[in-house]
């Protein structure tokens, strides 16, 4: 699996392609702490990746690779909603109780961002 196409799919709101993504890492039974640092993003990209990588990694019980601690938050604010920028009260729940590993990074989104049923 390639972790650049689900940090694409994030930037663009291509939520489908992103929740089918983390479903077939979920039944592929990956190896979070084996993801290896991915190559050819851009410094936001790689906050994104850094920061989904470890959310990822902590739901599913695993440590993160060690790579991800190595990565800064982005030079500005990203939203992976792009509701957030029309509703001050998404807005507002993404900032104050979004995922921590996205939020450290300056990395916005819901609290149940990627969770699947």
């Amino acid at each position: 699996m390639d972790l650049r196409e689900l940090v694409r799919a994030l930037l663009s709101f291509d939520t489908l392609t992103a929740r089918q993504w983390v479903a077939d890492s979920v039944r592929q039974g990956v190896l979070w702490s084996a993801v290896p640092r991915p190559t050819e993003l851009s410094p936001t990209e790689m906050g994104v990746a850094a920061g989904v990588v470890e959310l990822l990694a902590s739901r599913a019980g695993q440590h993160p690779p060690s790579w991800v601690s190595g990565i800064e938050g982005t030079a500005t604010q990203v939203w992976l909603v792009k509701a957030a920028s029309t509703m001050p009260r998404l807005r507002r729940l993404c900032k104050e109780e979004g995922p921590e590993p996205l939020r450290r990074r300056g990395i916005f989104a819901p609290p149940e961002f990627l969770t699947i049923a």
